[in-house]
């Protein structure tokens, strides 16, 4: 399948950790991982079912970089959406590159400081799973100024926006599905995190997921509970990369 521009496409997990990750998200949700090479780093795809999922990148040692899982979204012309970046007033943290023949990436950052990636698509066109345990079910950008970063993303994605009432919250859409989240970030947030984009995978069992995780070395930054939208909690991965998992069903229902 091919993915519109603007839309997540893909998701990828930086990590000084490999193997311990590996076996973390395994236990977790089931991937399981193709065979990686030198040649690019080591970089591992993730497979569930037989599907493309996401991806594993190494950092390597000596380098000095935080552990997180990046978004990406689909870019039909990199070059110049990071032209677009720049002029909207966000930053290049990564220049567009070619890697062999699966396509071009680059990783960026809003106005408000959270970074991002955009992939224009060659034969590696992203995930193909896309239900399912593991599967992405939605991504959104946490800030502290969600009327700058509204505008930015919506004028680089060409993308509407929906608010949700009671909340600092807008949902991106192309047409009348959402697909991304700006939310505000409140003043308890200061201590915990600067501007980030957030992951969200699928599970079934929001709490079974949540002991897994823990089980396996990670840690339950926010314990499962129930909102308008469904059941989740907030992780972390035993190199401290953070991420939510969701059931689009409150618990019980």
């Amino acid at each position: 399948m091919t993915y519109p521009a603007g839309q997540p496409s893909w998701t990828d997990l930086a990590t000084p950790m490999p193997d311990q990750s590996k076996a973390f998200y395994t236990a977790l949700f089931g991937w399981h991982y193709g065979d990686s090479s030198e040649e690019f780093g080591h970089y591992a795809m993730a497979f569930q079912e037989g599907k493309l999922a996401t991806g594993l990148a190494p950092i390597p040692p000596g380098v000095e970089m935080p552990s997180a899982w990046t978004v990406y979204f689909a870019s039909d012309d990199i070059a110049a959406d990071a032209e677009r970046v720049k002029q909207l007033g966000g930053q290049v943290v990564m220049r567009p590159m070619q890697i062999a023949d699966q396509g071009h990436m680059g990783v960026f950052a809003d106005p408000t400081g959270a970074t991002f990636g955009l992939w224009q698509a060659g034969h590696h066109k992203g995930a193909e799973a896309r239900e399912g345990e593991g599967s992405v079910a939605w991504v959104e950008v946490n800030t502290r100024d969600s009327a700058r970063a509204l505008t930015f993303y919506t004028q680089l994605f060409g993308a509407e926006s929906t608010p949700i009432e009671g909340a600092d919250y807008h949902q991106l859409r192309h047409g009348e599905r959402g697909y991304a989240g700006v939310s505000g970030m409140g003043e308890n947030w200061e201590a915990v995190a600067p501007p980030h984009w957030v992951t969200y995978f699928y599970v079934a069992d929001v709490d079974r997921a949540a002991q897994v995780a823990q089980d396996q070395g990670g840690k339950v930054l926010v314990a499962p509970f129930d909102m308008p939208y469904g059941r989740m909690a907030v992780l972390a991965d035993p190199a401290g990369a953070t991420f939510s998992v969701m059931n689009p069903e409150p618990a019980g229902a």
